[in-house]
């Protein structure tokens, strides 16, 4: 009898235990790991949330850069931790592109998506050219001498809506990749190339002045790009941009998953987040839920199947 008691009190203890946890989340600090160096695009977003999120939470959060394989290293260690809101990763384009490519083991449904926070578009920039002004004669020029284009990385986002922007333009164009954004923006500042395919923030400080870029068309809107024609305005079908969110190990409990979106929802209304963020070029983007999961399914519609296809080129 007493044997039946304890283990009948042992089995309450195990049933009540998860749940009871997952109501004190987070309990611990968490951690942030930002699958690229410090001072890109990423790591800044990051670094303007995390005041917020230790504000909204209660507890401190730790970021951690892990570079390498073109985010693969750091998805790979996220992936690595428990399912339990601890430890999460920065979601984007890239989780497409490493899977299209071939290069990761591991799939887009691996991760659980917990939310989308800002939105940047991908922008074409183009040297100064006697030969062209806009979109349209840019388009017209590499009928009969092709044009080249630049972007950072083989496989990488910006090299997949490269040739987004091709296809959906007719522009003739000699693909040449670089290794970072601002390399391929001093390639094109140089003469060396005729233009770039990169976010906003990539090539602020290439655009000023006048010798510097020229931005033509955009995939979205950007504070960074006033006044610059979108390819949709332009008559292309062509409005991906590149996102960032929070992402976790597949398994979150749905008691993990509110708490973080209660947390971000009332970090994304810091002033000086927003601030940043807009400084950054992207614009606020706050998705939860279905509506989230119906975001990351169309982005891999339309990424993936263009990735595959740089992949069979190789």
């Amino acid at each position: 009898m007493t044997f039946r008691l304890i283990g009948a009190a042992l089995s309450a203890a195990a049933f009540f235990s998860a749940p009871a946890l997952a109501a004190d989340f987070p309990s611990k600090p968490i951690t942030i790991i930002v699958q690229y160096g410090a001072g890109g695009g990423t790591d800044n977003f990051v670094r303007a949330l995390e005041q917020p999120l230790e504000d909204a939470f209660g507890v401190d959060v730790a970021i951690r850069n892990v570079n390498g394989g073109g985010g693969a290293v750091g998805m790979m260690q996220a992936l690595a931790a428990k399912p339990d809101g601890y430890t999460v990763t920065i979601p984007n384009n890239a989780f497409y592109t490493l899977v299209g490519m071939g290069n990761v083991s591991f799939t887009v449904e691996d991760f659980d998506y917990l939310a989308a926070l800002v939105v940047e578009p991908y922008v074409l920039t183009v040297r100064r050219s006697e030969d062209w002004s806009d979109l349209e004669s840019f388009v017209a020029y590499s009928k009969d001498t092709p044009v080249k284009l630049g972007f950072s990385g083989v496989g990488s986002s910006t090299h997949i809506m490269t040739l987004a922007v091709a296809e959906a333009t007719g522009l003739n164009v000699q693909f040449v990749p670089y290794g970072s954004g601002s390399e391929a923006s001093a390639a094109a500042l140089g003469g060396h190339i005729d233009g770039v395919v990169l976010s906003p923030s990539d090539v602020v400080s290439a655009i000023q002045g006048d010798e510097g870029l020229v931005p033509i068309a955009s995939t979205g809107e950007s504070s960074l790009l006033e006044g610059v024609t979108t390819f949709e305005e332009a008559g292309f079908d062509l409005t991906v941009q590149q996102w960032r969110g929070i992402a976790a190990p597949a398994g979150v409990s749905d008691e993990v998953v509110t708490a973080w979106q209660e947390a971000l929802e009332k970090a994304v209304e810091d002033p000086a987040y927003l601030e940043a963020v807009a400084n950054l070029g992207s614009e606020p983007m706050t998705l939860f839920g279905e509506e989230l999961d119906a975001f990351v399914e169309d982005g891999k519609s339309i990424m993936l199947p263009l990735t595959e296809q740089v992949a069979a080129q190789q």
